[in-house]
């Protein structure tokens, strides 16, 4: 298959879930059902476009999914529909085969045969038409693992000169809550949490009145002030949702400053073309930075696709921002100069830096980032890390000083 496909994935086991993930990763993505009904999965692969369903069956009960597959068949019947289990006995097989359900398969099959059947299930096209949303839109995701206005600054920036080009979406998901938008003078009753409450109704038209809308053209939606009070979502939902946007915007910058350790921001991560990490030419910043580096590796989240801006950079003090990015093992994206000044007048009159200070050394180092960014593959060249060499140099300077 030479497009990527979507997979819903129907287990409670934790080891099934990872085995056709792995299985498929080269496939396309395994979305988990969090809510096993029929109604629930319909809707779901409405959504993403989902090219074949595994359910898990145990075989010494099988009644409920039985109900399940039935149900499912019933409503999709050229969606294949593929029966996983630890062992098959002459029993299961049969009321899985008079169930109409396309294959079987057994827990812990290798890769190469698991992805040979899929193929055969799957029509050629089918794959395509599953491609066709996520071609659409592109995400680039602002982190940083220290909360504040930095990251929101860059990201809107980096959201108004997208728009420029083409259609842009702004998430305002950092922490603080809702400073892009703020910065931008807008305020919108509708929320991130609205939106994944409303996932079946994402359309123009709920866009158009819902979400926030900046002068330039530029679409905003933001976390609101309390955004965990009687919010319950799903995996699945965050996916739906993302892939529903991406639909209706060409470009989608997504601010996730300040947000560290959460399943929240690795389920969003997931998601990404693109990620702009912002860091400081500080001790304290390319610390708590590079521990938020290290925890996305152990959570196996691709980092192909990342590189470092480094902000407020005063390029007579050390550590050079090359020097920086190699001790994250990325490349190198651009420098931002503090101009604190110009900063300070976009927080407080909700007017950009583009419209208050089009020439400041800022407001054209976004632009060329912006450029890079739209021009350039998804992956960068990375390199070898020496941060902990330049962190104990430094520490050790100041202690002589001291």
């Amino acid at each position: 298959m030479s497009e990527r496909n979507c997979f819903i994935a129907i287990t409670q086991s934790l080891e099934c879930q990872q085995w056709l993930t792995q299985s498929l990763k080269d496939e396309g993505e395994v979305i988990p059902a969090d809510a096993p009904t029929v109604d629930h999965v319909v809707q779901l692969s409405d959504a993403i476009g989902t090219s074949a369903i595994f359910i898990q069956l145990n075989p010494s009960d099988y009644r409920q999914e039985a109900l399940l597959i039935e149900g499912v068949i019933a409503a999709k019947p050229f969606l294949p529909v593929i029966v996983v289990a630890d062992a098959f006995d002459q029993n299961l097989l049969l009321t899985v085969i008079r169930l109409g359900v396309r294959d079987f398969i057994k827990i812990g099959t290798r890769s190469s045969e698991v992805v040979a059947e899929v193929r055969r299930l799957i029509p050629r096209d089918a794959a395509h038409q599953a491609a066709q949303p996520d071609r659409r839109g592109k995400i680039t995701a602002v982190i940083s693992a220290r909360p504040g206005s930095d990251s929101p600054m860059l990201a809107l920036h980096l959201a108004l000169a997208f728009q420029e080009q083409e259609p842009t979406l702004l998430l305002d998901l950092g922490v603080p809550h809702g400073d892009a938008m703020s910065y931008l003078g807008l305020t919108s009753s509708y929320s991130f949490i609205d939106a994944i409450r409303s996932l079946r109704r994402i359309d123009s038209t709920l866009i158009q009145t819902g979400f926030g809308k900046h002068k330039s053209g530029l679409t905003v939606l933001s976390m609101p002030e309390d955004p965990w009070v009687g919010a319950q979502f799903t995996a699945a939902d965050i996916s739906v949702l993302l892939r529903s946007l991406r639909r209706h915007f060409p470009r989608i910058v997504v601010n996730l400053g300040g947000m560290v350790g959460s399943d929240f921001l690795l389920l969003l991560l997931g998601n990404v073309d693109q990620m702009v990490l912002l860091v400081e030419q500080s001790v304290p910043s390319c610390r708590q930075n590079m521990q938020l580096i290290k925890h996305l590796r152990e959570e196996k989240v691709l980092l192909s696709s990342a590189g470092v801006v480094v902000d407020r950079y005063l390029s007579k003090m050390p550590p050079d921002a090359e020097s920086i990015a190699q001790s994250f093992g990325l490349a190198l994206l651009a420098t931002l100069p503090p101009s604190g000044m110009a900063r300070l007048a976009t927080m407080n009159s909700g007017e950009s830096m583009f419209e208050l200070s089009p020439h400041d050394p800022y407001s054209l180092s976004v632009r060329k980032l912006a450029e890079k960014l739209l021009d350039t593959s998804p992956s960068y060249t990375s390199k070898k890390s020496g941060l902990l060499y330049w962190l104990t140099t430094l520490m050790t300077a100041n202690r002589g000083k001291a």
